[in-house]
């Protein structure tokens, strides 16, 4: 039925949730008494649905009858076949208060503008910018206390440089401040002065909203093994090591090699080389290495997985390390293999057709996988290859 409450509350809830009442109370253009207008009934309407409009209409004049501030505005008009009738032709809501509680969102409604209010008397410069988080202000409804406390702090104390656990800020603990990044990036960019804001961390993901706003934060590690028995005095005797990236990075060390491994064993076991180090686990985050001058320096070797995604890490580190070379990871040694082979997941194959940094024999290999020349998914896990394998390679290389 056009003519009904139902489709009277459903016509005003898509303007709700689209936020028209919000954005229009902010404008100060929504005014009262608000008239809904009703779909026109059409003479021709008349003559073949008169009883049934007549049944419709009676009861749409019952029902907005009972309830407060809700008023019929009827008009007479003049059809040919029908003569005069007179005929709903809006609904007129005197306050807020009855539109609101009309769709059942009054409660909500009060909500939103004791929100707008606080955030408004707390910072009036950010009256004229509040149309654009209409939904931010909605979803955050019973925390702006706390956020609007938490961006009085970092106006009094921009860049704090002290981890998120450490901010004396009464009533607020570090959780909260962890799981409201979002809303207080947004706020923290209108609120705090420019150059209190690193503009090169635009992300939140890895530390993003710590390096924008000032803050420390826990450094990414690597772990690393020293395989010459003379470079370990250096450290006290000291081999396996994990260290910042950004220690790593001043490391002052006689280096020729540098190995990076995916697994565990694999780098426990690596056997000892003059001037080396090995490094473990880093799989797609090769990028932390990239603040390492002193790797441009040394010879790389990258040993991983024989499938698509350990070709494409290979490929990302030659982005900051040309020169790096890969080790086991070549067809002679997945031929020679077989009888190890395993399947990557389905939904882990990397999509890419092709990966630019990859060597002519490797991106031919990489080919060969995506396309299942020996079997859907191939991979060849890289602690799977027979020991005697990698002291050969390290032999041809002239390593030891």
């Amino acid at each position: 039925m056009t003519h009904s409450v139902k489709s009277l509350r459903d016509k005003l809830l898509k303007k709700w949730k689209r936020y028209d009442f919000h954005r229009e109370w902010l404008a100060g253009t929504l005014l009262f008494p608000q008239r809904l207008t009703l779909p026109k009934i059409t003479g021709r309407e008349l003559l073949h649905r008169f009883s049934e409009l007549q049944v419709e209409l009676m009861r749409l004049q019952a029902d907005l009858a009972s309830l407060n501030g809700v008023r019929l505005i009827e008009r007479e008009s003049h059809f040919s076949t029908m003569g005069r009738q007179r005929l709903p032709d809006a609904v007129e809501f005197e306050t807020a208060e009855a539109l609101f509680r009309f769709i059942g969102a009054w409660r909500q409604w009060q909500n939103f503008t004791s929100d707008v209010a606080l955030i408004g008397t707390a910072f009036p410069e950010l009256k004229p910018w509040l149309e654009q988080i209409i939904a931010l202000i909605d979803a955050n409804h019973g925390i702006w206390p706390l956020l609007l406390k938490v961006c009085r702090y970092f106006i009094a104390h921009p860049r704090p440089m002290v981890y998120l656990r450490q901010l004396d800020i009464v009533g607020i603990d570090s959780k909260f401040i962890e799981s409201h990044k979002k809303i207080l990036r947004i706020l923290f960019d209108q609120l705090l002065a420019q150059e209190t804001i690193d503009m090169n961390f635009t992300t939140l993901n890895s530390y993003g909203f710590e390096q924008r706003f000032g803050l420390l934060y826990e450094k990414p590690l690597v772990r690393f093994r020293l395989l010459d028995p003379l470079l370990s005095k250096e450290f006290g005797g000291l081999s396996d090591i994990t260290t910042p990236v950004e220690e790593f990075s001043k490391l002052n060390l006689i280096l020729d090699n540098v190995v990076i491994t995916e697994n565990k064993v694999n780098f426990l076991a690596f056997p000892v080389l003059r001037n080396s180090l090995i490094i473990f686990g880093l799989g797609y985050g090769v990028q932390r290495l990239k603040q390492v001058p002193w790797l441009k320096d040394v010879q790389i070797y990258y040993w991983g997985d024989i499938d698509t995604n350990g070709l494409a890490i290979l490929s990302q580190l030659r982005v900051y390390f040309p020169h790096a070379q890969s080790l086991l990871m070549d067809e002679a040694t997945l031929l020679q293999c077989r009888e190890w082979w395993g399947e990557e997941p389905e939904n882990n194959v990397h999509p890419a057709g092709e990966l630019a940094w990859l060597h002519d024999q490797e991106l031919e290999l990489y080919k060969n996988l995506k396309s299942h020349a020996w079997q859907p998914r191939l991979r060849l896990e890289q602690e799977r290859i027979p020991f005697h394998l990698l002291e050969q390679a390290l032999a041809e290389r002239n390593l030891k």
